[in-house]
């Protein structure tokens, strides 16, 4: 009875030992919203710099993701886990302890690189070890463990207050990691044992067509081009103001107090964690990807058209809207199950890799693109050794939102309907 219990409970004790690595790096990947001012004030430098510095995390997702799908392909998840989870760790305890910038722009890189295999590694886990009919809702739940590391990111504030220090407090986030990396050395598998047979014969596959073959097979699916299109403009709210700026944006433009701020920034992640498992579900149950997809991208326009230009909002309304934006776009954890049945079983990873690579470009683009514009609408304040930028210079900014969910419906509008089932 035990072991029967156990080997139902086996799936998802696997891939949720392995989401621990992604609910860690999504503490990582925001806590710079919180500690935004600090970063500026100890490192002396620009809004410009800081979203550099951030986006760092990106460029190294950017440029690592392919080459880190085309590994999980061919060699052991659980070890490549297990190595990428302690460079990450180390990376961290190093950005916390420099005064370098230059040494943290290379932590922030190694650690963007390390975690490439985060929703990769849970993809991957999730083909092999559930069954078609639930992947929308697994990967749904997976997601929702890292939007929890945001929520924790945006409460950082609170344990800065309490320890005095910015770097004492990373070093705390990296020592949360030590016992994560622990517990997935200790529960993640690669396979369910009666399969070694089938992914035997995957991987002789993948050795037989080669390299080159088998990349151009996910290369020349426009599904994944279009999937991974429309996740990165769903995810601004959350790398642009839930990772960086959303705090800040309410202290200037609504004037409220930054742990205040905080608070609401931290609706985006609330709204992520209720949404993800949410519409991965009502996908599932609907046996649809696509309508689900154009009426997140819908909502999600509507949402910040109504944050942007509605005047006198509330905190109360805020919090609601800020909730609803994270509700809303998480409509985007909905291409991880289309990418995974619009594709050979055998080049899984490979494909999440194509699509996750396009996705993560968003840090890449738009943290640089917001302190960009916030740079050249500077008026040269400073307060308290720190640049502070004008209402207007938030409103040009924050521009590049409605312009990107507007893009996404077109998106949504040319992806091809799989109807919850693998193509192949």
């Amino acid at each position: 009875m035990k072991t029967s219990t156990f080997s139902r409970l086996q799936p998802w004790i696997v891939v949720f030992s392995a989401a621990l690595f992604f609910f860690f790096e999504f503490i990582n990947m925001n806590s710079f919203n919180s500690l935004n001012d600090e970063l500026r004030q100890s490192f002396n430098v620009t809004a410009l710099q800081v979203s550099n510095l951030s986006a760092m995390y990106f460029y190294a997702n950017v440029l690592f993701l392919i080459p880190a799908g085309l590994m999980l392909d061919r060699v052991s998840t659980r070890k490549m886990l297990v190595v990428a989870m302690a460079i990450c760790i180390a990376s961290t305890y190093i950005f916390a302890f420099t005064h370098s910038f230059s040494v943290a722009q290379v932590c922030r890189f190694v650690t963007g690189m390390g975690s490439t295999l985060c929703l990769l590694s849970c993809a991957q886990l999730t083909s092999r070890w559930f069954p078609p009919r639930l992947s929308g809702l697994v990967i749904g739940l997976v997601v929702t463990m890292a939007m929890l590391g945001g929520v924790v990111a945006q409460q950082i504030t609170l344990l800065n207050n309490l320890l005095g220090d910015w770097r004492y407090t990373l070093a705390m986030v990296a020592t949360v990691g030590v016992l994560f990396w622990l517990i997935i050395i200790a529960f993640v598998r690669d396979y369910p044992e009666n399969t070694e047979a089938a992914h035997h014969s995957e991987h002789q596959l993948l050795h037989n067509m080669g390299f080159w073959k088998s990349f151009g097979q996910a290369l020349s699916n426009p599904q994944t081009w279009l999937a991974g299109l429309y996740t990165n403009l769903l995810s601004i709210p959350v790398i642009v103001l839930g990772a960086l700026w959303g705090k800040d944006y309410l202290v200037q433009i609504h004037h409220l107090p930054a742990d205040q701020a905080a608070n609401i920034s931290s609706m985006i992640f609330i709204g992520m964690i209720i949404g993800s498992p949410l519409n991965g579900w009502i996908s599932d149950r609907l046996g649809r990807r696509k309508m689900p997809m154009l009426i997140g991208a819908v909502l999600t326009l509507l949402t910040v058209l109504i944050i942007l230009y509605v005047q006198s909002l509330d905190d109360k309304s805020l919090l609601v809207l800020f909730f609803l934006l994270g509700l809303f776009s998480a409509s985007q954890i909905i291409t991880y199950p289309l990418i995974i049945e619009s594709n050979p079983s055998h080049i899984t990873a490979s494909s999440e890799s194509l699509g996750a690579t396009i996705i993560m470009s968003c840090g890449a683009i738009f943290q640089p693109l917001f302190g960009y514009i916030l740079q050249r609408n500077w008026s040269g304040e400073i307060s308290n050794g720190v640049a502070t930028y004008s209402d207007a210079a938030y409103q040009h900014a924050i521009l590049i939102l409605p312009i990107a969910f507007a893009v996404s419906i077109v998106i949504a509008l040319a992806i091809k309907e799989t109807y919850c089932k693998s193509i192949y």
